[in-house]
């Protein structure tokens, strides 16, 4: 998480490379956690909640630092800040509402992040290393924009249908 401001700071700049390094950090260092986490049984409600926010922030944030410097269609900016935003905002009033909520990534919603993560290091890797086929690109966003699409989609049909059941089980 403390490594987001700076990652914002270095691509908003166009210094890609360090952009690109200090995100392979902070992959690296998530994924040591989650190992240390899960070896050590160090578990708690707030690195529970805390880590994947600290992941999603860095995602939206690149993907709408991408966007405004016209590297990635803003278009899919949007999608991709809605897409995450629907879903924090569904969970909240669930919460709200039924007063607990459990957050469940389907398989669909894990594959669109993984995605996503992937297209941004695509991205950055053309502008910090070597520049990749657009076509290449533009497939990714396509691909990024369905995912966010359908698995957005899923996550609503999920989330009414968990309301309607729970509405049903009160009478």
């Amino acid at each position: 998480m403390i490594l987001i401001v700076p990652f914002i700071i270095v691509l908003y700049n166009g210094q890609y490379l360090w952009a690109l390094i200090l995100l392979f950090i902070a992959g690296v260092t998530d994924g040591l956690d989650g190992f240390l986490a899960r070896q050590y049984g160090w578990y708690s409600w707030f690195g529970s909640v805390a880590d994947p926010v600290a992941d999603k922030l860095l995602l939206i944030a690149s993907y709408v630092v991408l966007g405004l410097l016209d590297h990635i269609p803003i278009a899919l900016t949007y999608l991709v800040v809605g897409r995450d935003a629907m879903i924090f905002l569904g969970a909240t009033f669930y919460w709200l509402v039924v007063g607990q909520f459990e957050g469940r990534p389907t398989l669909l919603g894990k594959t669109c992040t993984f995605i996503m993560i992937m297209q941004g290091l695509l991205v950055l890797m053309s502008l910090a290393l070597f520049p990749l086929p657009e076509l290449l690109l533009q497939a990714g966003n396509v691909l990024v924009a369905i995912l966010c699409v359908v698995s957005g989609g899923q996550y609503i049909y999920m989330g009414v249908t968990e309301l309607k059941s729970v509405k049903t089980e009160r009478r």
